[in-house]
């Protein structure tokens, strides 16, 4: 069965589309969607909760997609695609026996927690079972996910819960029985023994505005326009259906669970087999939910892959501490003084299986310089500030002595004293990326901006017929099952063969999930606007790659990418996106970021034709710098710019600038802005010039002076790109300074 799916894939996604412009009425459209998402995800106190809820999500999704794979096929699957997707490479070897082969990038949640498909049921009776058995099957693959994980660490008899009387094994349900909420909703093609026609479709549509719009297709002849009006029409009652949450009221009693703050915290450390370590903290007391969501990697381990054996995601000290890693691997003395470190260390804490709690992966790109005798120290642990009595037996549950931690001090301090080293930066990037419209591009508004989709590979190979309808569909803004497929077929391309490789493989950062046109990723401070530059760029094709590394490229407006020989399909260079970044220390609560991602993303959507970015810059003192911008302005690339003026804030180039300067223009603008926030251009413009010139001081070389005015150039680019608002200018200036400095700002 397993070499049939393949087979009948990799035929092509087109092949039942004929059958289905010939005949619509076998058919029907089926959407199903599982959550809740943001809440479920962002209960996170620790990275590795923010990573295991999103896994799970994609997860699940998928075992609820395997229904349709097995019942129908692969092809019927509209979005996400699915051609080469981990787990759809899971999903044959387990069919085929082979339940323990290798499976590339199984730990990256790329399946969205929604999918489309074209099944071949029209009764309403087989369509409600289906439905329900994808149901069922998710179901009883999370009550089976939480009954090992409580086994594995014998805590089905050892929870502590208040209500006397209360029984353990209905306290579980109680916990549990609510995650996760599933809708699903269905537009059959035929409709009381006849094949639908539009005017079916006018209890979502105001009749009087799509009259006009089906003369037009009709006389075109365009066939798709029953496919267009249906998936709209879908999408419409899945809004209603949302709107009739199912919700069945659970009394929680005693202390909450530190991490969802909803329900009783039933589990702690200390019971069962249940240790102070990577899935507990001394102080904290979680639900079963929120408990199985974090351990996820011992269940994932036996059922999924070896991979998940171990598993940890890097938490934002790790992120934060890369760059200072990076340089010590790159320092022959710093190698011998962190091994020095790294042995006192494992002194100091004893016992081997603790000590291994604070052994993480590296970073990707950090993993050549890692060998079997020099491992990687959790970040933290770099950090003097966590080198306490009271941290080591908060964190790890063990006893030190005041004379270990004076000793540990002063071999890290060693490490911090090297030039080349210094000290590690504690701050770190969350960075929340999201395709611009994409409820527009599946009604059919910017269909027209995908005709490079003519020179698909796939697209050449169909029948003249089909080809000349799917042109006609973009032409006239008409969704297709074909441009449908090929959304979906960019946004797979985007997530597996972009998305990784930018943040994880050529810089110091961290993917918590790529599905689709969303994307949520760590990364290290230095990195973040190559990072937040490539991702971009990448969403609409508009890079190259060269000596296998992304570059970006705002030339190449084919809409396609030639990689590993191969023409990667791409949305195109009209398909535009937004994105939000929070800076913030490694210590800030978890919660309490994501809460301000999501308000920063907001504000670069809110930006008029979104396209646009937004940083806050949230330091530990409380203060905040928000800059909002569009990714390019007057064919400026505002990243590349900030990343140039980040080196001159470094002290690390010849010409460098003072950040004092901010605290200056701030002040001396302070006198001069009008109540709209904006300073007249010339005066600013000469104000500007003189402050950075005075900063930089006088040159007399010609070649420096260059250079000088090369700077302030660049300074009064980004100034004038903002047509005068000067808080937004010194906001963007006061992060690319923040970005420059390193640990000299710290």
């Amino acid at each position: 069965m397993s070499k049939y799916i393949v087979k009948f894939y990799r035929r092509g996604d087109f092949l039942m589309y004929k059958n289905i412009l010939e005949d619509f009425g076998g058919s029907s459209l089926f959407l199903f969607t599982i959550g809740p998402v943001q809440q479920f995800i962002s209960q996170a106190r620790k990275t590795q909760d923010l990573y295991a809820g999103s896994f799970l999500l994609s997860y699940l999704t998928f075992i609820g997609l395997e229904e349709i794979i097995e019942k129908y096929g692969v092809s019927n699957v509209i979005y996400p695609n699915l051609e080469s997707q981990p787990f759809l490479e899971w999903h044959n070897l387990k069919v085929s026996g082979n339940k323990d082969g290798a499976v590339f990038n199984i730990d990256l949640p790329t399946i969205p927690n929604r999918f489309v498909a074209l099944i071949p049921e029209i009764e309403e009776k087989n369509i409600t079972e289906l439905a329900e058995g994808i149901k069922r099957k998710i179901k009883n693959e999370w009550n089976n996910m939480v009954k090992k994980i409580l086994y594995e660490f014998s805590l089905i008899d050892n929870l502590h819960f208040s209500k006397n009387g209360t029984n353990r094994r209905e306290l579980i349900v109680n916990q549990t029985k609510d995650f996760p909420e599933i809708y699903w909703v269905a537009i059959p093609f035929k409709k009381d023994g006849r094949e639908i026609d539009i005017e079916d479709f006018y209890e979502f549509f105001e009749k009087g505005l799509i009259d006009e719009e089906i003369r037009k297709y009709r006389e075109k002849n365009v066939k798709s326009f029953l496919y267009h009006f249906a998936y709209s029409a879908l999408e419409r009652a899945m809004g209603v259906r949302k709107t009739v949450r199912e919700f069945e009221q659970t009394e929680e009693y005693g202390y909450k669970c530190k991490v969802c703050g909803v329900k009783e915290g039933v589990i702690k450390a200390g019971v069962g087999s249940l240790k102070v370590g990577k899935y507990i903290s001394k102080k904290e007391n979680i639900c079963i939910s929120c408990f199985t969501k974090r351990s996820i990697d011992k269940y994932l381990s036996k059922e999924i892959s070896e991979v998940f054996k171990d598993y940890s995601f890097p938490s934002t000290a790790e992120i934060a501490v890369s760059s200072f890693k990076k340089r010590i691997l790159n320092s022959e003395k710093g190698k011998r003084i962190y091994e020095a470190y790294f042995d006192k260390l494992k002194e100091v804490i004893k016992e081997e299986e603790v000590f291994k709690t604070i052994l993480v992966k590296p970073l990707k790109s950090l993993e050549k310089y890692f060998t079997d005798n020099l491992v990687n120290i959790e970040g933290e642990w770099l950090f003097e500030e966590n080198l306490t009595i009271k941290n080591f037996e908060e964190e790890l549950g063990i006893k030190v002595s005041g004379k270990e931690v004076e000793i540990l001090k002063q071999k890290l301090k060693k490490l911090t004293e090297l030039q080349e080293v210094g000290e590690p930066n504690p701050y770190y990037a969350i960075i929340l990326f999201d395709g611009d419209n994409m409820g527009k591009w599946l009604s059919g508004h910017f269909l027209s901006h995908m005709m490079h989709a003519t020179e698909h590979e796939e697209i050449k190979k169909i029948g003249e017929e089909i080809k000349k309808e799917f042109e006609m569909t973009l032409n006239h803004g008409v969704l297709s099952p074909i441009s449908h497929s090929l959304i979906s077929q960019a946004l797979k391309n985007y997530s597996l063969k972009f998305v990784r490789k930018i943040v994880e493989e050529e810089h110091l950062g961290k993917v918590v999930y790529a599905g689709g046109d969303d994307v949520l990723a760590f990364a290290n401070v230095e990195d973040l606007f190559d990072v937040m530059r490539k991702l971009r760029a990448s969403f609409s094709g508009n890079v190259r790659v060269e000596s296998d590394e992304i570059k970006v490229d705002w030339e190449n407006t084919s809409g396609f990418v030639v990689y590993d020989k191969e023409h990667v399909f791409t949305l195109g260079e009209k398909a535009t996106a937004s994105c939000g970044v929070v800076i913030a220390h490694y210590k800030e609560p978890l919660q309490k970021v994501l809460e301000k991602l999501r308000a920063v993303e907001r504000k670069a959507k809110e930006r008029s034709g979104k396209d646009s970015f937004a940083i806050s810059l949230l330091r530990r003192s409380g203060e905040e710098r928000i800059a909002v911008s569009k990714w390019r302005i007057n064919g400026i690339d505002m990243l590349e710019k900030l990343k140039e003026l980040a080196v001159v804030f470094s002290g690390d180039d010849e010409i460098s600038v003072s950040d004092k300067i901010i605290y200056v223009l701030r002040e001396e603008f302070k006198q001069l802005k009008d109540a709209d926030n904006l300073v007249p251009f010339d005066l600013a413009r000469e104000e500007i010039k003189r402050v950075i010139r005075r900063s930089i001081g006088e040159k007399d070389d010609k070649e420096k002076k260059e250079k000088v005015e090369k700077v302030v150039n660049s300074f009064i680019g980004v100034f004038e790109s903002y047509g005068g608002d000067i808080d937004n200018f010194l906001n963007l200036i006061s992060i690319s300074a923040f970005v420059g400095k390193g640990v000299k700002r710290c």
